[in-house]
């Protein structure tokens, strides 16, 4: 009985969860009200915060079942024999991720603004990340992608996980731009490309090598931009 009932909470617990993300990208973060997600489910208000404790555990429930989704996209990424390639691949898994789920990604990473800022031990910082089983998940992804680079020997002996938040920071930053509309969709990819080329030579690689790594990744890309081969400039 208490097994049938556990089951039933955590199916409706995932409903709510589902409802929350479409409401979220559909309207915003002020879209997400325990009365209409109640409603969305079937339930009463009560139910919500029943379930979560309340609009902070549809918050934190929001941000866990992002980086949840985030990380599987970019684990998925298949390895090859070339490192920095599959690197650059999984950098651009995480980048078609958030550009799909532009309000989610904003709201995982505290960029809100107001009341409905995340509370500050869930957002997802290079210090906060590695503080709960999902944020340790998606950095390990990262450093691990790196410790790989690192032993190739395609980069200089570096600390990985300086390393991954390195490109977590280039990442970041160029997918907020994007999602403001501050790039056109080609322009943006090369302009992403560029930056990662740019940062992996800065590490050690060789300029060549990485622009080889670079051309294979765009090229195992269905929806690459239909322009000539980028312009990488490189010393």
């Amino acid at each position: 009985m208490a097994t049938a009932r556990s089951s039933a909470r955590a199916e409706q617990h995932a409903r709510l969860v589902e409802a929350a993300i479409a409401a979220l990208e559909a309207g915003g973060p002020e879209a997400l009200q325990a009365r209409k997600l109640g409603a969305e489910i079937g339930a009463s208000a009560q139910a919500v915060y029943t379930l979560t404790g309340g609009m902070p555990g549809v918050f934190e429930a929001l941000v866990t079942e992002g980086l949840v989704r985030l990380t599987a996209q970019v684990a998925a990424v298949a390895e090859t024999d070339d490192p920095v390639a599959d690197h650059f691949s999984k950098g651009w898994a995480y980048y078609d991720w958030a550009l799909a789920h532009p309000q989610l990604y904003r709201l995982m990473f505290g960029v809100t603004g107001g009341d409905l800022r995340l509370r500050a031990k869930l957002e997802i910082s290079n210090d906060s990340m590695a503080e709960f089983p999902e944020g340790r998940a998606a950095l390990h992804v990262m450093v691990d992608s790196v410790q790989r680079i690192i032993q190739s020997g395609r980069i200089r002996p570096v600390d990985p996980l300086l390393a991954a938040r390195q490109f977590f920071s280039a990442t970041h930053g160029h997918v907020l731009l994007q999602i403001a509309g501050a790039f056109g969709r080609d322009d943006g990819l090369l302009v992403i490309g560029a930056l990662a080329l740019n940062l992996m030579i800065g590490l050690g690689d060789d300029p060549d090598a990485v622009e080889q790594s670079m051309l294979a990744t765009l090229g195992a890309r269905a929806d690459a931009p239909d322009v000539p081969a980028p312009p990488w400039t490189h010393p």
